[in-house]
């Protein structure tokens, strides 16, 4: 499987500009834990916001019809490209301590959203297939021992 399989999901965008409350409602609209923070174009991805950040701006006593999301762009955005395979979009989310990574394609422009969650239920089948060959082998030389 590769990373094109995960462009099919929509993304769902803020600005910069845009007021963390319009996050939150953004996120309990379309029921998703993240927002890729776009820039005006909405195609270039600059940063990600959370529910953890909600939980964050909450903490801090901040407003959210006056915080904007652009104050949780992080100077490193972590990307993954199109081409990159599983295995490495699992390494870059490992060493840098995140669980989303948008997508880009070669010129850099948002085109999908992949998240540890989508990499352990893909792990949970790829699991599941691995268990039902076995088990079918298992299955056929047992058959084959009775006769």
């Amino acid at each position: 499987m590769t990373l094109s399989e995960f462009i099919q999901k929509p993304i769902v965008t803020v600005k910069p500009t845009d007021t963390v409350a319009t996050a939150a409602r953004l996120m309990c609209d379309h029921s998703v834990g993240a927002l890729v923070i776009t820039d005006d174009s909405g195609v270039t991805p600059l940063g990600i916001i959370t529910d953890r950040d909600l939980v964050w701006m909450v903490a801090e006593r901040l407003d959210p019809q006056v915080a904007q999301v652009g104050q949780f762009i992080r100077s490193s955005l972590r990307t993954a490209r199109v081409s990159d395979s599983l295995e490495e979009v699992a390494r870059t989310m490992r060493v840098h301590g995140v669980r989303r990574l948008p997508i880009v394609d070669a010129e850099q422009r948002l085109i999908g959203l992949v998240s540890l969650d989508d990499l352990l239920v893909l792990l949970g089948r790829e699991l599941a297939d691995v268990a039902g060959a076995v088990t079918g082998e298992i299955e056929h030389e047992r058959g084959i021992a009775f006769h």
